[in-house]
């Protein structure tokens, strides 16, 4: 829908803020449609997957959030708010061992901290 739009990097913190902005006014679904269309012409953002996890979370959107989660891993992230929300979106997903198994990591992670 997107694919052919660019954005000027003021237009993409633009996105993101408002975006941010949906989250905290209790609107994760208006948040997520802001996000994916930042997403989708700057697939690199790392601040845009990440308020697009909390948006799915809030929407109790187990399974893409656990891609997602994974996603970011896989690109180096390693701290342990990101297992905590792994572990949440595990838990939506109906996965309570690998919930266990992400909260855990988190404790181990933030004991090294």
């Amino acid at each position: 829908r997107y694919e052919s739009m660019t954005l000027k990097p003021t237009q993409q913190r633009l996105l993101l803020m408002l975006g941010w902005l949906h989250l905290q006014c209790g609107q994760p679904r208006r948040a997520q449609v802001l996000l994916e269309a930042l997403l989708s012409v700057a697939p690199e953002r790392r601040d845009g997957r990440r308020a697009l996890l909390l948006a799915l979370l809030q929407q109790g959107l187990g399974e893409p959030a656990v891609r997602l989660c994974r996603q970011l891993q896989e690109d180096g992230e390693e701290e342990p708010g990101l297992w905590l929300c792994l572990s949440r979106a595990e838990q939506l997903a109906g996965r309570l061992d690998a919930a266990r198994a992400a909260h855990a990591r988190a404790l181990e992670l933030e004991a090294r901290e």
